[in-house]
């Protein structure tokens, strides 16, 4: 159980740990070459980024609906 007690705020990190986990497999298949994995590792800033801005949106939503 989270945090929160809804069970949704490991949501965020499963979705990174299945994308990292499908980055590497494509890779270890030879799908993927070396230009394009460092392409990929250029935009590492975006996961955390859009993990908080995840956060703030249910934060947000949380606080409406309060009375």
């Amino acid at each position: 159980m989270s945090r929160n007690g809804t069970g949704r705020g490991n949501w965020g990190w499963a979705a990174v740990l299945i994308a990292v986990g499908v980055v590497g497999l494509l890779s270890n298949f030879g799908l993927i070459d070396r230009p394009t994995l460092q392409q990929l590792w250029k935009l590492w800033p975006v996961i955390p980024l859009a993990i908080g801005v995840g956060i703030l949106i249910q934060r947000s939503g949380s606080d409406r609906d309060r009375p």
